[in-house]
């Protein structure tokens, strides 16, 4: 086949059906190898032999182990690898794609590494999806990356700061989504009250900068933050309360009345407490202040 097609530039390795897999890599996981011996074996060897790849997708393709072949194409613009259980590698094979501009992978169990192994691509990388459990890292080693546009790690170990991301920081970057375990990522909470109001002024400043940094329907819900109840991690502001009683406002949430920007502290069932305005109240005469009137009417029903 690589002799048939030898400038073939888009590749897609899926799934080959019941009883069929890729023979079995480097490191394979010994109790899927055993419960697939029987399997009509394919040659996945063949694949470095096109040199001239530019896009490899890879989708719950039945691999077993670690592949080298597949982390070997000096042309290569595009890698998304999803769903692939018992694939084996670590972020630092990405150094053999000098190329990559767009990485995505999801839903692989057996992917290790640091963000700091991409760095390699610092010049040449413009968007990043990772969703893969065992990522670590602080998101902020991608901050210099010139050419970055997308970064998505939500449901990755990979730790940091929003409050961290200066000036100067992240320079071409359109969307930008974090786990909770950085602070200011999606599910995030927060220890003290008192931490709050600063922090909400840092993601207003991010706002300001980049309008669409974040997505809007997260944004509306100010990322599922709240304060910390879980019984390990209890925040010291944070009180027990009768099942009878009303739900305490624990969480919080973004206001937005026309093109005003605010946020408050609110119930589970949406009840809000006094809302801490970040923009001036537009005047009266001014182009925004009907729509302004509206939905702050609206918001305070």
């Amino acid at each position: 086949m690589a002799t048939a097609l030898p400038n073939l530039q888009q590749l897609s390795i899926r799934g080959l059906g019941s009883g069929h897999k890729y023979s079995d890599g480097e490191d394979a996981d010994e109790r899927r190898a055993r419960y697939t011996a029987n399997y009509t074996t394919h040659d996945i060897n063949i694949i470095p032999n096109f040199r001239k790849l530019r896009c490899l997708e890879i989708h719950d393709a039945p691999l077993n182990g670690r592949y080298p072949v597949l982390f070997d194409f000096p042309l290569l613009h595009k890698l998304f690898i999803s769903d692939c259980r018992y694939l084996k590698f670590d972020l630092a094979m990405l150094s053999r794609l000098p190329l990559l501009k767009e990485l995505k992978l999801s839903g692989n169990h057996r992917v290790v590494g640091n963000l700091r192994s991409l760095r390699v691509l610092k010049d040449i990388l413009e968007e990043v999806e990772i969703s893969c459990h065992f990522i670590e890292g602080n998101f902020m080693d991608l901050a210099d990356f010139p050419r970055l546009k997308k970064l998505d790690l939500r449901h990755t170990s990979v730790t940091g700061d929003v409050r961290d991301i200066g000036e100067n920081d992240f320079p071409t970057l359109e969307s930008l989504d974090l786990p909770r375990t950085v602070c200011g990522g999606v599910g995030y909470e927060f220890q003290l009250i008192s931490e709050v109001p600063s922090f909400m002024q840092a993601i207003y400043l991010l706002l300001q900068r980049t309008p669409t940094l974040f997505e809007k329907e997260t944004l509306r819900i100010a990322f599922y933050w709240r304060l910390a109840g879980r019984i390990l991690e209890c925040s010291p502001d944070f009180y027990d309360f009768e099942s009878s009683c009303p739900f305490p406002p624990f969480r919080l949430q973004i206001i937005q009345a026309g093109s005003r920007l605010g946020w408050s502290w609110c119930t589970h069932d949406d009840h809000s407490c006094e809302i801490n305005w970040l923009d001036p109240k537009p005047s009266r005469e001014s182009s925004g202040y009907k729509a302004y009137a509206e939905e702050l009417q609206g918001i305070e029903r």
